[in-house]
This record gives structure tokens, sequence and C-alpha cells, in this order.
């Protein structure tokens, strides 16, 4: 039985600064500081009714939602997004070819930086070995105490970051269901900026041609995570608890021109 009974709420702070366009250059910024609880399972969907995961406790336990209250999977604490355009100067008392070269680019970019999504340590254990009991494979890990966050067994792993603390972790004993909360942990947050660069070359009033060159992640940061698809949770019988030896996209260049008539 899947009972549709789930609560949540929202909260935040947003801020916002613009600055039009003035010598050229258009600036908006925005920030949000939010939280967002809810009890819906971990890993659970919220587009659609029955599109969920199933809570690692019976539908009728009356703890159930208790144990499911925690920050939303989407839920991050800081988010702030800066975007730019500038129009650069047209060079007009330089000599045709040199404004036709260097004048008039168009410089945009967007940086985006927020928190981390929470995390939550699953035991990892299915069938007849969830600790659970229910076959579910949703039971969640013992936290025995400690630091949960520091050395995972990278070693000398090459591309291997220690992220969680994997002796602070053990598989709950048979007929419980753990005791990490729901997004107790958090992932490490990302940083990211795009920009752009642009010209229009004005051959006649009809035909122009447009340059584009777009970079993604320009800085190359490094923005890691684990090599699950399910990006709410960690599963404590991975082999590779604990450790982040992925990462989302690097820098990506790309350029094009178009042709307007």
């Amino acid at each position: 039985m899947n009972a549709q009974d789930i609560n949540s709420s929202y909260n935040s702070l947003q801020a916002s600064l613009e600055k039009r366009i003035s010598h050229g250059l258009t600036l908006l910024g925005s920030y949000t500081y939010s939280k967002s609880i809810d009890d819906l399972p971990v890993g659970g969907n919220v587009s659609e009714i029955a599109s969920d995961q199933p809570s690692a406790l019976p539908w009728d336990n009356p703890l159930r939602h208790q144990f499911d209250r925690g920050p939303s999977d989407f839920d991050r604490t800081h988010r702030f997004v800066a975007s730019y355009v500038w129009q650069l100067p047209k060079l007009s008392g330089k000599s045709h070819l040199v404004r036709s070269a260097l004048g008039e680019w168009s410089w945009s970019g967007l940086l985006t930086t927020q928190s981390g999504a929470p995390l939550t340590i699953l035991s990892g254990l299915t069938d007849k070995n969830d600790p659970s009991g229910t076959g579910l494979g949703r039971a969640r890990a013992l936290f025995t105490g400690g630091d949960p966050y520091g050395a995972s067994g990278c070693g000398t792993k090459v591309h291997c970051v220690d992220y969680i603390n994997q002796n602070a972790f053990v598989q709950p004993p048979a007929g419980t269901f753990g005791n990490v909360g729901k997004g107790w942990l958090r992932w490490k947050g990302a940083v990211t900026w795009d920009m752009g660069l642009s010209k229009n070359f004005s051959f006649t009033e009809r035909w122009r041609l447009q340059f584009r060159a777009e970079f993604f992640n320009v800085f190359n940061h490094v923005n890691l995570r684990d090599t699950s698809t399910d990006t709410t949770t960690m599963s404590k019988n991975s082999s590779t608890f604990g450790q982040l030896i992925s990462a989302n996209e690097p820098r990506i260049g790309q350029l094009a021109l178009k042709l307007i008539f």
C-alpha cells in the first residue's frame, strides 16, 4: 500500500542586485538563503504520485514521518548566481581595420555557486540481507560516533578524495533500520563559471556574420562527486564507500559561426 500523505515546508531569504546598462555594462546578482524540509522518503521523486522511493519503515508505522523528516533532496542552504553582459567599446577613433577586428565585442558570463545537496548514508544491503527485514534495501547505516567526514580508504589511489569516514558507520543490527538521519550530511558544494564572447561582422545592410566563443566551467573548477546515479545517498555496502572518485563536467569550449541575412 502507498500512502500519499507527505508534508513539506520552505523558508528563504532572497536578495538581488541589478545594475542596468551603463558604459556598456549590465550586472545582475541573486542570493538565496533557504531551507526546505519534508518527510518524503530519501530519494523520492516529487514530480508525480507513486514515483517516489519507499520508506525503510512500513507505511503504517507511526514513526515513519519522523524517520523520513529532513532536508528535501533539492535543498541548498546557500545559492548565489551572478550574470553580466559587457558591450566592449567601439574604438571609434581607431582605423577601420582595428574597429572591425577589435571593436564592439560582447563579453558575457554566468557565475553559479551553491551549497552541497543533502546526503543520506544507507546500509546498501538488499533482499534477504536487508537488516530491516523488509527486503526494500532502504535501511540506513548505523552511525557509531566521531567525525563523519574524513579518511575513507583512498590511500594512494589515483583520482580519489577521502570524504566520508568509513569507520564512523557500520551496518545496523538485524531487525533495525539504522540511525542516520535523512540528509544529515552534505555533498561538497559546486562552483561553475561560464563565459561567452561574440561579435557581429557586417558586410552589407542585409548580410552579417556572427562569431561566438562559449566556454562552460571556464576555470576548470573540479566539482567532485561519487559514481552513483542516486545523488541523494551513499551506500555503506559499496566498495568505494566514502570516496569521491569522479567529477562533474570539466571545462568545455565551443566555437560557432552564424550567417544572418
